[in-house]
Formats: structure tokens, sequence, C-alpha cells
């Protein structure tokens, strides 16, 4: 069982502790913007702030961790977090109203950079050190630790808007930071990393070098341009998640009365469609059911524009849940196993920058449409995923994972890969 394994359980841990800050920072910026602005769409800023930090340092950060330890890295990325919120907080507190959405959009903008290198790093720890038969259970966790972290996190902001306020909850995300660099911290790598070109570069040639080690990555797979198309399709996979999330409050308010509790029931329901799906990933992840799970989302999202009965909302969001997972951890562990030794940080970046630009380019959009109406939203949301669709029927047909190369290089025994 992967949970037996000391670094799986210490990095799950640690991303289930970081996404409890995620989802709380993110609640609690999108309400103090919120109320300051009156606009419902502040949550898709929020998510669209996020992604042009994506964009702004994702070339960059790909090199840059693989060129050093990425345990440090990680931890030095939550350490960078939690200071940044903690002057967002005190800035907060002490600014007036006509400088809130500067501050908010900054600070979205910065811990997008640090979550982003962060999420860079575990890519690539989990890569060398979670390798073989595990990659897919563990590929498979990571899903869950996040939503659960995040559902977590909702509920923490909501504890404390009863003793305190939104920029007060703040300092909670600060503690969190701080507990998931701690952990990582004290964790032992059992295998030595590959040290890219950048260790030992200069100031002078940083760029050069950095351009060149990108340049091996795409000529390295010249010839494979579904592996591009493959990374393209982990935007579609978040863009759907994030449109879940933006939509459920004005679904609520349409058909469930306005209730609160309903928020969080039906965002505990896609967690447990998610946490279903764990159960069934050695027959689920598999290469040639992609366009299956891309297509069950899209057509999930068109039930929900029309579906006006409260229970065929929940019905929806468990099979969006169990859909989304399996999607994530197929792409996931695809291109952590194809990715070579030298490239595992890269490749993660490239994923990350889909999703970045996907979000920056796509949220807005979901904005919009939710202006019109909730089922001009819903719509939206099942008509942006169509081209995401055909991406997962090209895959299907054309990705072949080369994971037998990448252990050739480091000796390992080749890892079994998704079919």
């Amino acid at each position: 069982m992967i949970l037996r394994d000391a670094t799986a359980r210490t990095m799950l841990g640690s991303m289930l502790v970081s996404s409890i800050g995620m989802g709380l920072y993110t609640l609690a910026l999108g309400q103090t913007l919120y109320q300051q602005t009156g606009n419902a769409q502040a949550f898709a800023m929020i998510f669209s702030l996020q992604g042009l930090g994506a964009v702004a340092v994702l070339p960059f950060s790909g090199p840059l961790v693989d060129a050093f330890d990425s345990r440090k890295v990680y931890v030095m990325c939550s350490l960078l977090r939690a200071t940044t919120v903690g002057i967002i907080t005190f800035a907060l507190s002490t600014g007036g109203d006509g400088g809130v959405v500067a501050v908010v959009g900054t600070a979205a903008v910065f811990l997008s950079v640090f979550d982003n290198v962060q999420r860079t790093a575990f890519f690539k720890f989990t890569a060398h050190h979670i390798a073989g038969d595990r990659a897919v259970a563990f590929n498979s966790l990571i899903g869950i630790a996040i939503q659960a972290g995040s559902l977590v996190g909702m509920a923490a902001f909501g504890l404390v808007l009863m003793v305190g306020t939104a920029t007060q909850a703040l300092l909670v995300d600060v503690v969190v930071a701080l507990v998931a660099a701690l952990v990582v911290s004290r964790l032992r790598s059992t295998r030595k990393e590959a040290a890219g070109r950048l260790r030992r570069t200069t100031l002078r040639s940083a760029l050069p070098d950095l351009l060149r080690d990108w340049a091996g990555l795409f000529r390295r797979h010249r010839h494979e341009w579904v592996v591009f198309g493959m990374v393209l399709m982990c935007a579609g996979d978040f863009v759907y998640s994030y449109s879940l999330s933006t939509l459920v409050v004005p679904l609520v308010d349409a058909w469930h009365g306005g209730q609160p509790w309903a928020v969080s029931a039906l965002e505990g329901t896609l967690a447990a469609g998610m946490i279903t799906a764990t159960v069934f990933t050695r027959w689920t992840v598999r290469l040639r059911l992609l366009p299956v799970w891309a297509s069950l989302q899209a057509l999930v999202a068109l039930g929900l524009a029309f579906s006006t009965v409260p229970a065929m909302h929940y019905v929806g969001f468990f099979l969006a849940g169990f859909a989304n997972l399996n999607a994530i951890t197929l792409l996931l562990t695809l291109l952590q196993q194809h990715a070579g030794p030298m490239d595992k940080a890269k490749m993660a970046s490239l994923r990350l920058l889909a999703i970045g630009l996907g979000t920056a380019a796509l949220m807005p959009l979901v904005g919009l449409a939710s202006r019109v109406s909730l089922q001009a939203a819903f719509l939206t949301t099942a008509a942006l995923l169509i081209p995401f669709v055909a991406l997962g029927l090209w895959g299907m047909s054309k990705f072949r994972p080369q994971t037998a190369v990448a252990a050739k290089e480091t000796g390992e025994q080749p890892a079994p890969t998704p079919a």
C-alpha cells in the first residue's frame, strides 16, 4: 500500500496541509475583493490573476528546479508564501479601502508564483522518489489531498469568520505554510537527483543556458507533438474544476434556497467523487479512457445547465469529481513517466504553464457568461471542454509512453504505464 511508504506519506501530508492554506486564502482574498467591489466575478478574477502569475514564472521555474534539490526548493517556496501572506495581511489591516483591489490582485499573482514553483518541485521530487507501480496510486491521492485540504481550508475560513474577519483568516495560511515547510524539511531523500545545466552556470550565461535547456526538451520531443497536446489537456481539467467552484454559489442561490450548507455539501460531493475514483484507478486510469473522462466532464456541465432538480446537482458533482480525478491522475502519471531524468521539472512547468494560460484565458469567459445567466455559464463550461475532448482522442490514438527510455538512462527498471 502506498501509504506505508514514509516518503509518500510525508509528501501527501505536506500537500494536504498546504492545500488547506490554498483553499483558505483563495476564499479570503475573493471575499475581501467581493466586499470591496460588490462584484460576483471576484472569484473568477482571483483565478485569472493566479493564472497570470503562473504564466510569468513557469518558463523559468522548470530549468531552475531541475538544477537544484527539489526538496529544498519546496521548503523555500513554503517559507516565501508564509512571508508574503503575512505582509499582505498587514497591508490589508492597515491600508485604506482604496488600495484593497491592488493589494488583493498583487497577492494573487505572488502567491501563484510561489505555489507553482512549489508544485514544480513536488512533481520533480515524486517523479524521482515515488516511481514504478506506486506512481498511479500516489498520483490519484494527490488530487484527494488537494481537494480535502481545500475543503478543510474553506471550513476553517467559515469558522474564522465567526470570530474575526476575512483578512485575519489569512493568518491561518501563514501557520499552515510554515508547517508544510517543517514537515518536508525533515524528510531525507533516498535517491540522488540529476543536476541540470543551470546549477553550473554563471549569471551572465543564465538566460542562454535556460533557453538551451528548454530547447533540449523540445528537441527530444520534436517528433511527439501529441505529448504537448496532452500537456494542454491538463488545462481543461483545472478550468473545469475552477468553473464548478465559481458557479456553485449561484447554483445554490438559484435552486437550493441560498443555504450556505448546500455549498459545502456540493463541494463535498465533488470530493466524494474524487475519493471514490481512487478505489478504481487500477482500471480507470488507462490511456484509452482519456477521451471518456473529458467527455463525461463536458456532459455533466451540460446537464447542470438544464437541471432544476437539486438532487441531480449532487449526482452531477459526484460524476464530475470522479471523471476529473481520473483525467488528472492519468495525465500526471503519463507525463511524469514520459519525461527523462533531466526534464522532470521542465515537464511539470510546461504542464502548470498550460494550466495557468488556460485559467487566465478561459476563466474570464465563464465569469462573463455567469453575468448573463447560470445556464449560460454551464453551457460555456461545456463548450470550452470540446477542444480538450478532441485532444483526448488524439492522445489516445497517437501517444506512446517512453518510460523504458527514461529507465535506461537512470539504470532503473522501467515503470509500468497505464495502457
